[in-house]
């Protein structure tokens, strides 16, 4: 069994991110596992599928690009475009994690964590780790959300598509009223198919301006392009649940809680959204769960349940605020790095302390955090 003092569950944006970050601090006894490669989540999206924060290489004024993991580098330079792919990101994250030489373990999923007095033991399909500190980095893309859905299984959801380059004589239905619906929605419609999108509510109606409630802008334009373009083709019906999914002779249908129904000779496109994927692991439950399945974490991103179990990536909330997107979560590296050397007694390199908050990458202060637009 190999010891570490902190060890990172998962190797996406979030784990490279604060692997680098630890790096910067001059705090190296660490290990990074991963299941699959670097930025393996990202490589599993749509080949189609973009990313809707822009890129912007404005690091210098102290505004690091949106995508960036670290302050000091940038997608939209390395790339020259503003949005990335999936894989094209996920090359991105391989670059960050081999210029900052990170201990990576990929090909290595982790099969159980267990606690035991003050320390954790890690079980991967190989060997064995012990920490005394545990980074839940694991992403939620890999595990997609349809529960409420009978048979979901019959539908294809958003997270299992390939490419959504396909022309069709047939009608396409998307469930679902937010961003991976509407590029599912878009994606076809440009080609010409018949789309047919169907949620109990719409993010482009809603009156909130968080973006991660509302659509992004670049969606807002694809709709309203796409809605030019395509009048007569694609119909968007709200106050839509879906409830089961069945398939008889060729067809499936799909049965709302209305009694309405729908039906193409295509699997029912399900962008229903994706859940937490840290309780996948076998072991202890590392985290309590709020009323939605999302993890309770105390205002240092710590586990409510276990001490020295942080949470970190698109699954952290604080109350009324989400912390989903790569430029609000990478804020909480480096406090959670402060909090764990002043547990250890270890020195901060105040240097990087300086480098990060200078570099709008260091959020302490939660009260912060609300989205308000007067205009």
């Amino acid at each position: 069994m190999t010891d570490y003092t902190i060890v990172i569950i998962g190797a996406g944006a979030a784990g490279i991110g604060f692997g680098a970050a630890l790096r910067q601090f001059n705090l190296n006894d660490f290990l990074i596992l991963e299941q699959g490669q670097i930025g393996d989540s990202f490589t599993k999206w749509p080949k189609t599928t973009r990313f809707i924060t822009p890129s912007f290489p404005t690091n210098g004024f102290g505004f690091p690009d949106l995508n960036a993991v670290v302050p000091d580098t940038s997608p939209a330079f390395t790339f020259e475009k503003e949005h990335l792919s999936g894989s094209e990101y996920a090359n991105y994250l391989q670059r960050v994690a081999a210029h900052y030489t990170l201990p990576i373990k990929t090909q290595t999923p982790v099969t159980a964590i267990e606690k035991q007095a003050d320390h954790y033991q890690i079980q991967t399909d190989t060997r064995h780790y012990s920490a005394k500190y545990v980074i839940m980095a694991t992403g939620e893309f890999q595990n997609p959300n349809s529960v409420g859905i009978k048979n979901a299984h019959l539908g294809m959801h958003y997270g299992q598509v390939d490419s959504f380059q396909i022309k069709s004589e047939q009608p396409f239905l998307i469930i679902g009223g937010n961003e991976s619906a509407c590029d599912a929605l878009t994606h076809l419609a440009y080609l010409g198919n018949e789309v047919h999108l169907f949620t109990d509510h719409f993010g482009q109606n809603t009156t909130k301006p968080d973006p991660s409630i509302s659509l992004a802008p670049i969606t807002k334009e694809r709709l309203a392009s796409i809605k030019a373009q395509a009048a007569g083709r694609v119909f968007i019906t709200e106050h839509k649940t879906a409830q089961e999914i069945t398939y008889t002779k060729g067809t499936y249908t799909v049965v709302f809680s209305d009694g309405s129904l729908a039906k193409s000779s295509h699997q029912p496109i399900l962008a229903t959204g994706f859940a937490p994927s840290f309780n996948q692991i076998a072991g202890a439950e590392l985290f309590e769960k709020d009323q939605h399945g999302l993890p309770l974490v105390t205002e240092q991103d710590e586990s409510t349940r276990y001490q020295n179990c942080f949470l970190i990536g698109p699954s952290l909330r604080h109350g009324e605020t989400i912390f989903c997107y790569i430029y609000k979560f990478r804020q909480r590296f480096a406090p959670i790095i402060r909090e764990i050397a002043q547990r250890e007694k270890l020195p901060i390199d105040k240097h990087g302390l300086a480098f990060y908050q200078a570099n709008q990458m260091y959020l302490d202060d939660l009260s912060c955090c609300q989205v308000n637009c007067d205009c």
